[in-house]
């Protein structure tokens, strides 16, 4: 048999050191080829079309064989912070880049706040995620039998009769062999506490592990408008052209957050309900705005500014669809008068 450096089998590239730096470089040169595609389309696809453009043709390629080679964050006792393997850092920064293009904001923006609007968990807390999934399926005898034999014995517990489904940690001399699958969802099985281990079926399983690691997704209520959508992120996430935007995050060309009317700082809460500029298009938001919200006898405070820009970038819990449309596509029509975007 000739002897190779690397080799595919069943999609999956298998190299001399295990460490599938080749298979995880490849998966991310055809992943970004996509998000190019999503670039180029952006202008003209609304936010949905293309959150599932990647879903279904960029993302499937990140998590292909992912259980096999995924790497847990790497903590030490000199650093209480977790960082990521660096190949594992590659694919998070792959899949930002592809939120940016979703997203339509600029780089530099929290991966925090962009997964939150897009309701996106991290790809490290989604590989924890189908490894736990697969653990499952062995655990419930779900998968061929095989699969199973590896397992370590489960533990016996001196008190109480029911069974808590937890099992023995499989001792390891390397990382290597601590990260692969077996020892890695052995920990976490046994970290997630009896109630999730003893789930009812996979679908309970699944929903109730989504719920832990996927935020909610923030709504645009079905607005299709990809300037005006890009314009209400920026405001949302804190990265927009606005001067106090630019200057946080040390902008060349803002040496200062000063807006151009000399009144203060070029704030969201000074560019919308402040800035002289604007006076007459702040004239026509409020107008929309007071009849929307004496229409549904919803009652807001308009001193406190808080409230005032929250309900402009994320309508009301308590506002049906339409009337939420209407307050952001007012918002919208603010920003696209004044020309500062």
């Amino acid at each position: 048999m000739k002897r190779v450096e690397n080799h595919k089998h069943l999609g999956l590239i298998l190299d001399t050191k295990l460490n599938f730096k080749k298979y995880i470089n490849d998966k991310i040169a055809v992943a970004r080829k996509g998000i190019g595609v999503i670039k180029h389309l952006s202008p003209y696809l609304p936010l949905k079309s293309r959150d599932q453009i990647y879903k279904m043709f960029v993302r499937p390629h990140l998590d292909f064989c992912d259980i096999i080679y995924h790497i847990p964050t790497i903590s030490n006792d000199f650093d209480s912070s977790l960082t990521l393997n660096y190949h594992m850092s590659l694919l998070e920064s792959t899949q930002y880049q592809a939120a940016l293009a979703v997203f339509g904001t600029w780089k530099g923006t929290s991966t925090t706040k962009i997964y939150e609007e897009l309701g996106w968990e991290s790809l490290t807390d989604r590989r924890w995620f189908r490894r736990l999934i697969q653990f499952f399926k062995i655990h419930n005898n779900l998968t061929p039998e095989y699969l199973k034999i590896p397992l370590p014995p489960q533990r016996n517990h001196l008190y109480g009769r029911r069974s808590i489904d937890d099992y023995h940690s499989i001792k390891f001399r390397t990382d290597r062999y601590r990260n692969s699958f077996y020892p890695d969802s052995v920990n976490s099985w046994n970290n997630i506490g009896p109630e999730l281990r003893s789930a009812g079926n996979l679908s309970i399983f699944k929903r109730t592990i989504l719920n832990i690691i996927r935020p909610a997704k923030k709504s645009l209520f079905g607005i299709v408008n990809p300037n005006g959508t890009r314009w209400i992120y920026q405001l949302r996430v804190g990265l927009s052209p606005l001067k106090s935007h630019k200057k946080s995050h040390h902008f060349l060309d803002t040496p200062n957050d000063i807006c151009s009317c000399l009144i203060g700082a070029e704030t969201i809460k000074h560019f919308i309900l402040k800035c002289n500029f604007y006076n007459n298009y702040r004239r026509d938001l409020f107008q929309i705005v007071d009849h929307v919200l004496l229409t549904n006898n919803i009652n807001i405070c308009h001193e406190n500014e808080e409230q005032i820009i929250d309900l402009l970038l994320y309508g009301h819990k308590d506002l049906r669809k339409h009337s939420n449309q209407t307050l952001l596509n007012a918002t919208i029509n603010f920003i696209s008068k004044s020309g500062r975007f």
